[in-house]
């Protein structure tokens, strides 16, 4: 198991990889749309290769793109932040 940590930091490389390939969001933005639909190709790929290859690594990088795409569409349009909760309240409902 990793932690929050080490996921973040490899979605920070993959978004910085992105951009080296791609350039900036600046010149490359999208229509939410076409964000959601670039994560779902790579969704798709993310489950071929689970069904396909041995292991989960195949898959794990497919969803490690896919992440950093949805935190690119965030950059560009913004993140819309969750409401303030009572975490005492919900974890006594769960």
């Amino acid at each position: 198991m990793s932690t929050r940590e080490e996921v973040y930091v490899a979605i920070n490389e993959e978004r910085d990889y992105q951009d080296m390939k791609w350039g900036a969001i600046d010149e490359h933005s999208h229509e939410v749309g076409s964000w959601l639909t670039i994560m779902r190709y790579l969704l798709g790929k993310a489950e071929s290769a689970y069904t396909t290859a041995h292991g989960d690594s195949a898959s794990l990088d497919e969803i490690r793109q896919l992440v950093a795409v949805g935190v690119a569409c965030m950059e560009q349009h913004g993140p819309i932040k969750r409401e303030k909760i009572d975490l005492v309240a919900m974890r006594g409902s769960l």
